[in-house]
């Protein structure tokens, strides 16, 4: 259970959702092992955030533990996509904690029928633009590309890249932001605040001082204060969030971890004190 979570499903405002998978994996296997990292983590810090002046226990979270293992993505897909409906049916924010990065395409396309329009940020190393990957179209190296054929996605960028393929440096059809170029208020200027937004963040979009336990980790990441800023600025926006890539097997003193579940402290916090306009 993450720190907090001891609303009952219906009575709560945000909605913890672990999974597991990481089929795809082409490097350090492991990701699997990713969501129950994040919750043991989770009790690592106070729970009540100076920042915003509340306790988790005010927020009203409901952790739905892990969805079941799955030997291939697109079974994990149809059932993720279910979930992540019924959570927004219900009036909840779904929080999704990974597990490979191939389950944030599943996970937005359980928006489809909530909203007419959203946005989606995906923080990110690498570009993840492939149409496929080792024969996979639903690779963890190819959700930017499917998210980006969601017809009801209005604006997609991806934020930190430092890596991509040859053949994705030729795509003129994605919005991106390098990680020498990062900023979180130019990144939260591009949206106009007429759409709700969807955030992926991939651990490894984090320089590997910061967050090592990652599978695929690539030097001269962005530095984890920048991301904090982003969510707090954005969060009267967000509708849904995932973290995924979180590796335990490749972590060091459990800090990727930590980071992780810091993340969804932000969130969470960010989100409860805002009083404008809300999206759930």
């Amino acid at each position: 259970m993450f720190a907090g979570a001891k609303s009952s499903y219906e009575e709560s405002k945000f909605v913890i959702l672990g999974v597991p998978f990481d089929k795809t994996s082409s490097f350090r296997v492991g990701s699997y092992q990713g969501p129950d990292a994040i919750r043991n983590a989770s009790f690592c810090f106070e729970p009540y955030m100076m920042e915003y002046g509340l306790s988790l226990s005010d927020i009203g979270i409901h952790d739905k533990g892990n969805l079941q293992d799955y030997e291939n993505v697109k079974d994990l897909g149809k059932d993720l996509e279910q979930a992540i409906s019924k959570i927004l049916d219900d009036g909840k924010v779904p929080i999704v904690l990974g597990g490979e990065h191939s389950i944030s395409y599943f996970t937005v396309s359980g928006f489809k029928n909530k909203f007419e329009k959203i946005d989606v940020i995906v923080l990110d190393a690498h570009l993840d633009y492939r149409d496929e990957y080792e024969g996979n179209k639903y690779s963890h190296a190819t959700p930017v590309r499917r998210i980006s054929e969601l017809d009801f996605v209005e604006n997609l960028v991806v934020g930190g890249v430092r890596s991509m393929s040859k053949e994705e440096s030729q795509c003129d059809d994605i919005s991106y932001i390098t990680a020498d170029n990062f900023d979180s208020v130019e990144l939260s200027n591009i949206f106009d605040e007429n759409n709700p937004i969807y955030l992926s963040i991939d651990m490894d979009l984090l320089d590997p001082s910061y967050a090592p336990g990652v599978g695929n980790p690539e030097p001269f990441g962005v530095e984890p204060r920048k991301i904090k800023k982003l969510i707090k600025r954005l969060s009267h926006l967000i509708v849904g969030m995932d973290i995924v890539e979180t590796n335990p097997k490749f972590d060091v003193g459990e800090i990727t971890s930590n980071l992780a579940a810091r993340f969804v402290y932000e969130l969470l916090g960010a989100k409860q004190s805002k009083k404008n306009k809300k999206w759930y």
